[in-house]
C-alpha cells in the first residue's frame, strides 16, 4: 500500500504501522494495536491508513468506528474529512449511517471505495457486514465483544490482506490483554496467516505537536497521568480497585483442602448481546482441619453469559454446581425479587443481597479485607478464568463524581463475588467497620461500617 502522500508526513511510529500491514501475509489479518500516548498521532493515522487503503483497493470496503457517534463526528470523521483531497470525493452519505465513497483518478466510474462510520454502542446489528479494513478509535472505550465481531467481518472480498487496527489510550481492558499483555493465541494465528504487531506510541514520538507540549504536560499533570498519558504505559492507571489482587498470590494452585459449607453469589443481566452479564459465582469457605486453617473462602466455578436463554443456562450452571458441591447457599441481586421467589420455590436456597446507598462500598471493603491480609484469606482456583481478568480491570470512576462508585462496565462477575462475600459473614449483625481502599482518591482508607438494614430470620447464616 502506498506510505501517506500528500501533505501528511508520518512520524516514525506511523510508519510502523503502515509496514505492519505491508507485511500481512498473502490472503491473511493483520491485528495491529496502536496505543499509548495522547497527541501520539493516532487518530491522524487511522484517517490516512482509511483513504490509502481506499485508494489501494477498488472497490474496498473499510469501518470507521468509535464507541459513540458524537464523539465519532467530531473526531476521527473531522479529521478525515480535512485530511481527504475532495477530489476523490465521488459520493457521500450524511445521513446515518454515513459514509463516503472514493474513486481515484483513472478508475471506471462505476469502481468506488466506500468507507463507512459507524458508533460501536450497538455492535450487534454488524453481524452480515463486510470489511476489508476496520480502524477502531480509542478502542479502549469499546467493548471486547464488538471487537471481535468486527474481526469476523473482514472478509470482503475487494481486499486480499485484511487489516484490524486498534487505536487506543492507556485503559485496562481487551486492548490491553490483546497487544500490550500479548494473550492472544499468536502462535495458532500465525500458522493460520496472520499476525499481531504491538506499537506502543510516546507524546515525544510526535514532532508535530509544539516543542513544549510534553514538558508543559509533565509539569501539570499528575504522576500518574504522566506515565500514563504522556510516557503511554498501560500498567499505571488511577482509580484501580484491588490493587492488592495478584494471580501469583491469590491462586489456588494447591489440592482443594476441606469445607465446612459452599455459598454463591448471583447478579442478573439481560437477554440482549449488549447487556450486562448475568454473572455468578460459587466459593467454598474452609472448615477447622484445613491446611489453610478455618474461614477460608475459595472461588470455585464462574459464570458470565448474556444473550437470549441466558437465565435458563443459570439455572443450569446453578443445579450443576449443586450437583458438583453439594448444597450451596446463593446471595442474588435484591433487586430480582420475582425471580429470587421462584428459584425458592423450586428449592433453591437463594437470598436477597443487601442493597442500599453504601451496600457496593461495604461489600468492596469486605473482598479487600481478606485480599490483603497477612495470608490471604480468599483464593480462587485456576479453572477460573474470567475472575482473575475482571479483578486486574476493575476501577472507581474518575474523580469529581459526587460519589465514590465503581466504573459500570463488565463488573457483574465481581458484583456476585460481593453477594458471595456478605453469605462469608457468619454473624451479619455483629460485623465489624472495615476500611474502603480508595486509591482513586489518593490512597487513602475511609471507615465504613455496614449498610443498616432491618434484621431478618433469612440472614441468619450459621453454616
Amino acid at each position: 500500500m502506498p506510505e501517506a502522500g500528500g501533505g501528511f508526513h508520518p512520524t516514525e511510529r506511523q510508519r510502523e504501522l503502515y509496514r505492519a500491514l505491508s507485511n500481512t501475509p498473502a490472503e491473511g489479518l493483520t491485528l495491529v494495536g496502536y496505543g499509548g500516548a495522547m497527541g501520539g498521532g493516532k487518530t491522524r493515522a487511522i484517517v490516512e491508513l482509511a483513504i490509502d487503503t481506499a485508494l489501494s483497493y477498488p472497490g474496498a470496503r473499510i469501518l470507521i468506528a468509535r464507541l459513540h457517534y458524537s464523539d465519532l463526528q467530531t473526531t476521527t470523521m473531522d479529521e478525515f474529512f480535512r485530511a481527504c483531497d475532495p477530489r476523490l470525493i465521488a459520493e457521500r452519505q450524511r445521513s446515518s449511517p454515513p459514509w463516503v465513497a472514493l474513486r481515484a483518478r483513472g478508475w471506471p466510474t462505476t469502481v468506488k471505495s466506500t468507507v463507512h462510520f459507524r458508533h460501536l454502542t450497538d455492535w450487534s446489528g454488524l453481524g452480515s457486514e463486510q470489511y476489508g479494513a476496520v480502524f477502531i478509535d480509542e478502542a479502549g472505550e469499546v467493548p471486547e465483544e464488538a471487537a471481535q465481531m468486527l474481526i469476523t467481518r473482514l472478509r470482503h472480498p475487494a481486499q486480499s490482506r485484511r487489516w484490524f487496527v486498534a487505536a487506543s489510550n492507556p485503559w485496562p481492558g481487551w486492548f490491553e490483554r490483546w497487544f500490550a499483555r500479548r494473550e492472544l493465541p499468536e502462535a495458532e494465528l500465525g500458522k493460520a496467516s496472520g499476525q499481531i504487531v504491538y506499537i506502543p506510541a510516546r507524546v515525544e514520538d510526535n514532532p508535530h505537536l509544539p516543542p513544549n507540549y510534553a514538558a508543559i504536560q509533565r509539569a501539570l499533570l499528575p504522576a500518574d497521568w504522566v506515565s500514563r498519558f504522556i510516557d503511554g504505559r498501560f500498567d499505571s492507571f488511577r482509580g484501580l480497585i484491588y490493587p492488592e489482587f495478584s494471580p501469583d498470590r491469590h491462586r489456588w494452585d494447591a489440592p482443594l483442602p476441606p469445607f465446612q459449607r459452599y455459598i454463591g453469589g448471583l447478579d442478573f443481566g439481560g437477554q440482549a448481546a449488549w447487556d450486562h452479564y448475568t454473572a455468578g459465582i460459587v466459593a467454598g469457605v474452609t472448615s477447622a482441619d484445613a491446611p489453610c486453617g478455618a474461614n477460608v473462602l475459595i472461588r470455585l466455578a464462574e459464570f458470565e453469559q448474556r444473550a437470549p436463554g441466558v437465565t435458563e443456562r443459570l439455572e443450569r450452571w446453578i443445579d450443576d454446581c449443586r450437583r458438583q458441591f453439594g448444597s450451596v447457599t446463593w446471595c442474588a441481586d435484591r433487586s430480582q425479587s420475582a425471580w429470587i421467589d421462584h428459584q425458592r420455590r423450586r428449592g433453591r436456597r437463594i437470598r436477597p443481597s443487601q442493597g442500599g446507598p453504601d451496600s457496593v462500598q461495604w461489600g468492596i471493603a469486605l473482598v479487600q479485607q481478606r485480599l490483603s491480609a497477612a495470608e490471604p484469606q480468599s483464593y480462587y482456583a485456576p479453572t477460573l478464568t474470567q475472575f482473575p481478568i475482571r479483578m486486574r480491570e476493575y476501577q472507581w470512576k474518575q474523580p469529581g463524581n459526587d460519589r465514590l462508585q465503581p466504573l459500570k462496565k463488565d463488573d457483574d462477575l465481581l458484583d456476585a463475588d460481593r453477594y458471595c462475600h456478605e453469605l462469608a459473614q457468619l454473624q451479619p449483625a455483629s460485623r465489624a467497620r472495615v476500611a474502603i481502599h480508595t486509591p482513586a482518591r489518593g490512597g487513602s482508607a475511609r471507615w465504613k461500617s455496614p449498610p443498616q438494614q432491618k434484621r431478618s430470620s433469612a440472614w441468619s447464616v450459621r453454616g
